[in-house]
This record gives structure tokens, sequence and C-alpha cells, in this order.
């Protein structure tokens, strides 16, 4: 053990010494991700729309109910409204300027009172208006709906400002679409800082010389390993927990609340289930550092090396996709190695985890990775 921690200790010296290095294994990654996924929603609003900023909700024929209940409810104020008198709307729609409006992203709630419904109208061509309009029925329409058959009875009053009432009103929500997007990106940020890291740890070095050198010091090659593979995953743990410090604070930051935000506002979890995070992101990292120990080992030529090493890169930004347009992990997706971490902490946000899926994930994970530590071990004949 002393052998390790003098591994870990003089790699933790080695890379903090030069702060570049560390800024461009650590930091730049992190800022880099966290500004694609500030720009994403305004992208996707230029791509559809022509406009960098979403378009209002065009309201025709708003009874005096429901322009009472959008400024007075929480979280409905994420869209912003554009009232229209039914006679100003009719000549807007026969001039097609509606359908031109619609084309391009905009929303129409179109109320009849004689027939007793709300239409909502949409691009159906576009699945993002879809998805918006499909929001703003869930969030808004439906609420409203629910507040009329309410009518009548006896409501509690509340303060017109109340923290906690705000943080109920949100969380739930913002939770749930977080859940797509923060457990992926963090693993993929995990696996790319231990991609670099063990690149330059041992790739690097053994193509310098250097390792061989590192060899003849009194210290057992297992012992070596273990402390490079400790280290890295030690910082890149410390690392993941800043970034998810990020994270959450943007999600605070972010007030607009665009139903296209991958980060929406009011993001917020238990000291219980940052806990369950806190354990999950080690596990990642470790597995991830011996995938990428193993690999280094397996292939000698430098180029052969980096290009295998980037090849779980490609995994895993598939898996990002395919978290954001997922729901509840089934069952099956706790004992996938790395996924399973994915999966846990998308439970997680959504306030389902239960403590057989973390039993899993440890296992699925820790597992694997004592495997391949030994087949390392096995391969280069490191027996002391």
């Amino acid at each position: 053990m002393r052998d390790i921690y003098i591994i870990i200790k003089w790699e933790f010296s080695r890379l903090y010494s030069n702060w570049k290095r560390a800024a461009a294994i650590f930091i730049i990654p992190a800022a880099v991700m966290m500004l694609a996924l500030g720009i994403f929603p305004y992208l996707i609003n230029y791509m559809t729309t022509g406009s960098v900023t979403e378009k209002p909700v065009t309201v025709i024929n708003a009874p005096d109910s429901f322009r009472e209940y959008i400024e007075e409810t929480e979280g409905t104020t994420i869209y912003t409204y554009e009232f229209m008198e039914l006679d100003a709307f009719s000549p807007f729609w026969n001039s097609r300027e509606a359908i031109k409006e619609l084309k391009n992203g905009a929303l129409f709630i179109y109320f009849r009172p004689d027939e007793n419904t709300i239409y909502l109208g949409c691009n159906g061509n576009s699945s993002i208006s879809i998805n918006r309009a499909e929001s703003l029925r869930e969030v808004v329409l439906d609420n409203y709906n629910d507040s009329l058959r309410e009518q009548g009875h006896t409501v509690f009053e509340t303060d017109s400002f109340n923290p906690v009432v705000k943080l109920l009103d949100y969380r739930s929500a913002a939770n749930a679409g977080s859940a797509r997007v923060i457990p992926p990106v963090l693993v993929l940020l995990i696996y790319y800082c231990i991609y670099s890291l063990t690149s330059d740890m041992f790739a690097s070095e053994r193509d310098r010389g250097f390792y061989d050198k590192l060899l003849m010091a009194p210290v057992s090659p297992k012992s070596i390993i273990m402390g490079k593979i400790l280290a890295s995953t030690i910082m890149v743990t410390g690392a993941s927990y800043v970034t998810f410090m990020f994270l959450f604070i943007s999600s605070w930051l972010n007030r607009s609340n665009s139903s296209t935000s991958l980060i929406p506002f009011g993001m917020f979890l238990l000291p219980g289930q940052l806990l369950v995070i806190a354990l999950i992101i080690p596990v990642a990292a470790f597995l991830c550092s011996t995938i990428c120990v193993n690999i280094v080992f397996s292939i000698r030529r430098m180029k052969d090396v980096i290009l295998n090493l980037q090849m779980p890169l490609i995994y895993l930004m598939a898996d990002l996709f395919f978290q954001i347009f997922s729901y509840t992990p089934g069952w099956l997706e706790f004992i996938i190695p790395i996924h399973g971490c994915t999966a846990v902490m998308k439970t997680v946000f959504l306030s389902e985890f239960r403590p057989w899926q973390l039993i899993l994930v440890l296992i699925s994970n820790i597992l694997p990775a004592l495997l391949l530590l030994r087949k390392t071990f096995k391969k280069e004949g490191y027996t002391r």
C-alpha cells in the first residue's frame, strides 16, 4: 500500500505542476460540454424557426380565467404569450400568415367555449414543434383544466414568494428533464478525462521509454499500475464532482427555461440522492481506467493505442443520444458495464431509485474492472 500511495502522490504532483496540462484534461472538456448544452436550445430554435429565441405562444379568444391562471400560477411563465381576439385572428388566418408562423415553429392555443374545447396548433412535420406543443399541454393546459375542476372548493393561500413552494413547482419537471442529459454527459466526460490521463500515464511514457525506466525502481510493477489507475480515478472523480456542481448551478441560472433546454431550470437533489451519485462516479471512473489500461497493454503501436482508446467514445456518444430519447431504465440496463452507472443516476433524478439497482451496478462494474486488471497483470507477467 505504501508503494501505491507513493505512485499516487507522484502522479498528482506531476499533473498539477503543469496547470496547462491539467486544464486541457479537466477544465476545457467540461467547459466545452457545458457551452454545447447551453447553445443547443438556441441552435434548435434557429434550425426550426430561423430565430435564436422561441416565438411566443399565440392565444386566441382566451377567457379571463386563463389570463388569471397564467398570471397567478408558478411554472407557466416559462412560455411567453401573445393574446389575440377572434376578430383579429380571422383575417390573420385567412391571409395564410398563421400557416407561415406555424411552419416557423409558432404555437397556437384556440379557445372554443361553444364546443367546450381547447385547440392546440403546431407544425405537425416538425418533431421539435410537436414536443414543444406536448410540453405546453402537460405543463399549462392540463393544469389549467384541473384548476377549473377545483373551482368552488376551499383552497389554501400562500405568500407571494415562498421558496419551498417554488422549489417543489419546478423540481419534478426539471429533474425529469435533467435525467436524460446529465448522467450520460457525466459518464462521457469521465471516460474522456480517463482516456487523456491514460494516454499520458501509460502510452506516452512507454513510447518515450520512461515507463521501462520506472519499472527498474524499487517498486513492484503491480504497485506502479495500481497507483497510476487509482491516481487517475481519484483525479477524475474530483473533476466530475466539480462538473456536476457547475451543471447544477447552470440549471438554476437558466431562468428562461426553454422547452428545448437540455438542463431545465430548478434541478434539485436531496442529500441521499447526491450520495448515490457520489458513489457511482468513482465506480465508473475505476472501470474506465482499467479498460484504458488493458487497451494500452494489449497494443504496442502508439497510433493504434490512441485509435482504440477513442473507440469507447463512440459508444458513449451513442448512449448519450439514446438516453436523451429514453425514459425509465429497464432492469437489464443495470447489469451493463458503464451504461448501468448512467441508468442508476437516471433513476436517482427520476426519484425511482431502489437499493438493488445500486448493488447490481456495483457488481457489474467492479467485477469486470478486477478481471481486466488480472488479465493485464497476467499478460505482462507481473507476479510480484
